[in-house]
């Protein structure tokens, strides 16, 4: 089997997988994490048809978006999924095709954000708040509700027409002996805070959540995004 239809049935596979678990309402959107695939990787999924792609470093990202450009992939929506440096957000901000940063962790980079936001020439950027879940040091990221609820009340007043609050983001924990359980009391306490905030504020927020090893359990607690890489382009 030739790499293209490797991976064609490598995205089936997972398509499949996210219709067999999600509600007959429910679009979840599959972001292919591409940070360890070579470009020709890109254009062979962007061949047959997928348009999202994730990146977890500025600068590789910069690189391939350029190069996306180049090869005319003009539909092609990029995903900022790492941890994000604060002398990086000038740089990222100009990626072309970015359309989401799933990885704003703090108040401090929230702000920072926005007051960058204004050298964007392409626009909207949708942008998930980082929440802590498992409360690891390894992890950066929200860990209270009262930390998440000044961010939204920060975001309510200051996004513009280039920069929305898309929801919030988490991932599994790291350190566990049990891989799905943990990843389970991670998403449903991303849940929880989903719940309350919109309560709260009365906005509409969307989740980030689920990669290779546990993206079913994401979509059964009611993820909209999910970041997987290996499961598609492991040879």
């Amino acid at each position: 089997m030739d790499r293209k239809a490797q991976l064609k049935s490598q995205f089936q596979e997972v398509y499949n997988e996210i219709d067999s678990h999600k509600s007959t309402t429910k679009d979840v959107h599959l972001v292919a994490v591409t940070k360890y695939s070579p470009f020709s990787d890109i254009e062979l999924s962007y061949d047959v048809g997928h348009r999202d792609f994730g990146e977890n470093r500025v600068a590789e990202l910069l690189e391939k978006a350029n190069l996306a450009m180049d090869k005319g992939l003009k539909n092609i929506r990029w995903h900022f999924i790492g941890h994000l440096q604060s002398n990086k957000m000038a740089k990222l901000l100009t990626v072309p095709h970015l359309n989401f940063i799933h990885s704003i962790h703090s108040k401090k980079l929230l702000e920072l954000l926005h007051a960058k936001s204004v050298g964007i020439d392409h626009a909207p950027i949708g942008y998930f708040l980082q929440v802590n879940t498992s409360f690891e040091d390894e992890k950066s990221g929200f860990e209270t509700y009262d930390e998440l609820t000044e961010a939204v009340n920060f975001c309510l007043q200051k996004d513009t027409d280039k920069l929305k609050l898309k929801g919030l983001m988490t991932m599994g924990k790291i350190r566990t002996d049990d891989v799905r359980t943990s990843a389970k009391e991670c998403f449903s306490k991303l849940v929880d805070f989903k719940k309350h905030l919109e309560g709260d504020f009365s906005v509409d927020l969307m989740l980030s959540m689920g990669m290779s090893s546990d993206y079913d359990i994401a979509i059964n607690l009611g993820s909209d995004f999910i970041r997987v890489g290996s499961k598609i382009y492991k040879d």
